[in-house]
């Protein structure tokens, strides 16, 4: 670990403690940790149907508008209509789906058609867009595809980051660079948002929720980002490492009705779920087993919420296996709420990082749905 990566993942560890101390019974008043991200992101494990079994792709039930299509699950063919169940073969389109897309019909937000993008906020060279939230000014990133066509609708990819790092970090260069999901899925528009700081003039950003405000935020980021880019509102995704994975978690418990998936990077559910909804959401997840900052149980409790919310059947599960030969994921995705798996990477031996798959792997389960 270089000096910088050490220097990341001490701070985090404080913050991991003062959150920890911190947390009350409300969600709105999550806390969490940051920790060093650690490792450039290689290539996933080999996709075709013969390594893996697939998650999506089944028979849907219509590819009509405001509906979610199925796609390509983990190791499968990439199918349409929205999923009702179990996919079989993964290969079939669903009834009124298109075959191939992964989306049964896209919800077209109000910025589909507009050909000028926002002035700032595209690249981190030309600023981030800040817009206010409750009296506090909020500032993002959003970068669109190479080839955005604004009569295209895309799907979103919200990056959080880890405790005392900062937005920008995850649309540069090098490996913290959009969690290495975006080379596998490029045709996405990927928004990284910043924290604010944990202590008044601080550094230690991150997604404490006081009082709302990182979800008062998100909704407003939602409603700027649909109404200046041709978004497919039925495909808003999240994901985040540390402090990022907890408020990815915090927007499954609170925002599953806008969020279609989450991808969880060594994250936990603060505030016993008590204002969550009730609405299940597609969650995937990993964490190391021998993580100081965040232990792994806070994961399993996490995993265990959303197993519960969507029904899923314990007893009937895949495996797959992660191209860094030690990771074995369960796939639980014989679930009653239909297409809303959730998938679970304990990483053995493994502290508080990212691992070299979850990029790859998190980009392949946004994309089923």
């Amino acid at each position: 670990m270089n000096d910088g990566n050490a220097r990341m993942w001490s701070v985090g560890l404080m913050v991991a403690a003062f959150w920890l101390v911190a947390c009350g019974a409300d969600s709105g008043k999550n806390g969490g940790a940051g920790g060093a991200v650690t490792g450039g992101v290689t290539g996933g494990a080999a996709s075709g149907g013969g390594a893996r079994p697939g998650l999506g792709g089944d028979t849907g039930t219509g590819g009509a508008v405001e509906e979610r299509g199925g796609g390509a699950g983990i190791g499968a063919s990439a199918g349409g209509g929205r999923g009702g169940g179990l996919g079989t073969s993964g290969a079939g389109p669903g009834s009124g789906g298109t075959t191939g897309s992964g989306v049964g019909g896209a919800s077209s937000s109000a910025g589909c058609g507009k050909a000028t993008l926002a002035a700032a906020c595209d690249t981190s060279a030309k600023g981030p867009c800040t817009i206010n939230v409750a009296g506090t000014d909020r500032q993002y990133f959003a970068v669109p595809p190479a080839s955005y066509d604004p009569n295209k609708p895309y799907p979103i990819v919200f990056l959080w980051h880890g405790a005392s790092t900062k937005a920008e970090q995850y649309i540069g260069g090098g490996f913290l660079a959009y969690y290495g999901v975006r080379s596998a899925f490029p045709n996405a528009i990927y928004v990284a948002a910043q924290g604010l700081p944990s202590t008044a003039g601080g550094t230690d950003y991150g997604w404490g929720n006081t009082n709302g405000q990182d979800v008062a935020f998100t909704k407003a980021m939602v409603d700027a980002l649909e109404t200046n880019y041709c978004v497919d509102k039925g495909r808003i995704f999240s994901t985040g490492f540390s402090y990022g994975g907890i408020m990815s978690l915090t927007l499954g418990c609170q925002m599953p009705d806008v969020f279609r998936a989450i991808g969880v990077m060594s994250g936990a559910l603060f505030g016993g779920g008590s204002s969550c909804l009730k609405n299940p959401i597609p969650s995937w997840f990993t964490h190391g087993d021998a993580d100081p900052t965040l232990d792994i149980s806070g994961g399993e409790s996490a995993r265990d919420a959303m197993i519960k919310r969507n029904g899923c059947d314990t007893t009937q599960t895949k495996t797959a296996a992660m191209a860094d030969g030690k990771t074995t994921c369960t796939i639980y995705d014989v679930c009653a709420a239909g297409n809303y798996p959730v998938v679970w990477c304990p990483v053995p031996g493994e502290t508080h990082n990212v691992p070299s798959f979850s990029g790859p792997e998190i980009a392949k389960f946004f994309q089923q749905f």
